[in-house]
């Protein structure tokens, strides 16, 4: 079971890795579309290329749900016509049976061989994301 599981975990992170990297490299609208923030001084400073200051959207700002999806890296594990992407690793979001709470939940929180993404976005690209799936 331990194996099993195991398993699961390098085929989650492997996907992860590869989406990421293929939403770096992807040219399609949904990632050239980012909301644009001005960095303060006291926000952290960003090393993840996914959650630069140009693309990561502050409390009280709304964030492009497509945009959050491609520059996540959720196209490389996830199945998704909307956002155009084929992944294979995770569950097809394409009629997911989920409430937009419940995705946020799953995106904020992981599990099931997903990864948290909790630290990395913040709450308005997590609600935006969840409104991009429910609604795509």
């Amino acid at each position: 079971m331990l194996v099993v599981v195991g398993l699961l975990f390098v085929a989650a992170l492997a996907g992860y890795l590869v989406g990421r990297a293929t939403a770096d490299d992807d040219d399609s609208p949904a990632v050239s579309e980012t909301a644009t923030t001005e960095s303060t001084a006291s926000e952290p400073a960003q090393t993840d290329a996914a959650t630069t200051s140009e693309s990561t959207a502050t409390e009280g700002e709304s964030a492009d749900g497509a945009a959050v999806f491609a520059e996540a890296g959720c196209g490389g594990c996830h199945t998704f016509s909307a956002a155009n992407s084929s992944g294979t690793v995770g569950p097809s979001l394409d009629g997911i049976d989920m409430s937009k709470d419940e995705i946020e939940q799953q995106v904020r929180n992981g599990g099931g061989g997903m990864p948290a993404f909790g630290d990395r976005l913040s709450d308005a690209e997590i609600e935006a994301v969840a409104d991009y799936v429910e609604n795509g």
